[in-house]
């Protein structure tokens, strides 16, 4: 028997729409589900990024309690080596490169160090492909901005920062000198930390243009040549208070040379350090460990010179290892001598 259309209705939809709820909540649970999924990642992330910012907090307290270097330079190399393993472009290579600056910026100036300066661009460099070259000056200008802000916003950790560009400005447009100046403006009050910006840069010119100008401007005070001193040859030269030396030397990517970099500035006891990572991949827990090395031989460098022996110090604390003093008159007296072979005086 054939049911009527409109009795049918009535029996099948309440079925239909509970069908109908039944995927709209299924729907939402999903939705619900993954969304809780994400919550959580992102949590973790977050609780990740305060864990890692505590641990870096102590680990800086505990280098802070030994010597600390006052100048740190780097050398940021494989930038293109970087992009090419991830097959990306050489400009995100690049702007990795400023992100793994700033973040050791941030670390440097935590840490106490009073300077850092950076090979961002050598001479040699225009000698690369015109694209590469114009990409590094769009992002160059860029960056410069960006520090500029950070350095003058009292939220950012590098807040009192002072940002110097040196190098043969002889060799860019006037647009970047102007840029160049303005930034170095807006920074000159900074007395926390400098942060040095070698662009264009390299040793042999930095020496060059000192001994230039140091002899054109004795000859127009005509004063005495052979008075001129070492000290005020350095204090010339395109790092101001910070070329006369450089305590830790830091190259990336594996090259063991300085590229005409920091030449004059690495001398006495400065430490020059080379490691096969690539510079977007070094961070602060690498940074950290060629650091702690260089405060552990500093102290022991240190202890040397002031004429403290750490062996004499140890032993002292140890007594069956002391050398223990005996006065003379406390001595038993001499026995009487005898000869051997039976002869008298």
């Amino acid at each position: 028997m054939r049911i009527p259309k409109g009795i049918r209705n009535r029996l099948t939809g309440p079925r239909a729409e509970r069908s109908e709820l039944t995927r709209v909540e299924a729907c939402f649970k999903f939705i619900k589900d993954e969304l809780m999924v994400i919550l959580i990642w992102i949590a973790s992330i977050k609780l990740f990024v305060i864990l890692y910012r505590q641990l870096q907090n102590v680990l800086i307290g505990v280098v802070r309690v030994g010597p600390v270097p006052r100048h740190v330079s780097f050398i940021m190399d494989g930038n293109r080596r970087y992009a090419k393993g991830r097959g990306m472009s050489v400009k995100r290579g690049h702007e990795a490169g400023g992100l793994a600056l700033l973040n050791l910026c941030y670390a440097c100036k935590n840490i106490g160090i009073k300077c850092v300066s950076a090979y961002a661009f050598s001479i040699e460099n225009f000698n690369r492909p015109k694209e590469e070259v114009d990409n590094l000056y769009n992002m160059f200008a860029v960056k410069l901005d960006e520090f500029a802000q950070r350095a003058n916003s009292f939220k950012d950790p590098l807040y009192g920062a002072r940002i110097r560009i040196v190098g043969d400005h002889s060799l860019v447009s006037q647009e970047m000198r102007d840029k160049i100046k303005n930034v170095e403006k807006l920074t000159k009050d900074g007395a926390d930390f400098t942060l040095y910006i070698c662009f264009p840069y390299t040793s042999r010119n930095d020496i060059y243009h000192t001994v230039h100008d140091s002899i054109e401007k004795s000859l127009k005070e005509k004063s005495d040549l052979g008075k001129f001193t070492v000290s005020a040859f350095t204090e010339r030269m395109y790092l101001d208070d910070f070329s006369n030396k450089c305590d830790l030397l830091i190259r990336t990517s594996g090259h063991m040379r300085l590229s005409d970099y920091m030449l004059w500035q690495s001398h006495e006891n400065s430490d020059i350090q080379f490691t096969s990572t690539l510079w977007p991949d070094f961070g602060f827990i690498k940074f950290y460990l060629m650091l702690l090395r260089w405060s552990f031989f500093t102290s022991i460098q240190r202890y040397a010179d002031a004429g403290f022996s750490i062996r004499e110090k140890v032993i002292s604390f140890i007594p069956f290892l002391a050398n223990k003093k005996i006065a003379l008159d406390s001595l038993p007296t001499a026995p009487l001598a005898v000869s051997i072979t039976g002869e008298h005086d």
